[in-house]
């Protein structure tokens, strides 16, 4: 099953991001050389695909009957399938001031010790006791 499932995902994968998409208009190629054999029976496979896909077709071809199906066969059109954007910041800068003290005296804090309790300390050194 997983190995179905990665088929499955690399193909999806490999016809949305790649020229292969083309391979799946395969059979209008096929169906486009039916009808060129009804109207030429002497032509031959090769003879097709070298009358389609020699040098640029859509460039090199006159505008005939089925110009409109020649743009369908697969590789003649190329379509753009991956779009990759670059987007450029302006350059980002920053300064850092720093502020020195002018002769100001560190001031010392009152040590309270009204709410200290001391009694505590004198209590952990005592000889413990047998009961």
């Amino acid at each position: 099953m997983r190995r179905v499932l990665a088929i499955l995902f690399i193909s999806v994968y490999l016809i949305s991001t790649t020229e292969l998409g083309q391979l799946l208009k395969f059979p209008m190629l096929v169906e486009h050389y039916f009808e060129h054999k009804e109207k030429d029976p002497q032509i031959s496979v090769i003879d097709f695909l070298v009358f389609h896909y020699k040098g640029n077709h859509l460039e090199n071809h006159p505008k005939d009957d089925d110009y409109e199906q020649d743009k369908k066969l697969p590789f003649i059109v190329h379509t753009d399938v991956l779009s990759i954007s670059f987007v450029l910041t302006p350059p980002f800068s920053f300064e850092i001031e720093t502020k020195i003290p002018v002769s100001e005296e560190p001031k010392a804090l009152p040590l309270d010790d009204t709410f200290s309790d001391k009694n505590y300390l004198s209590a952990i050194w005592q000889p413990p006791k047998y009961c």
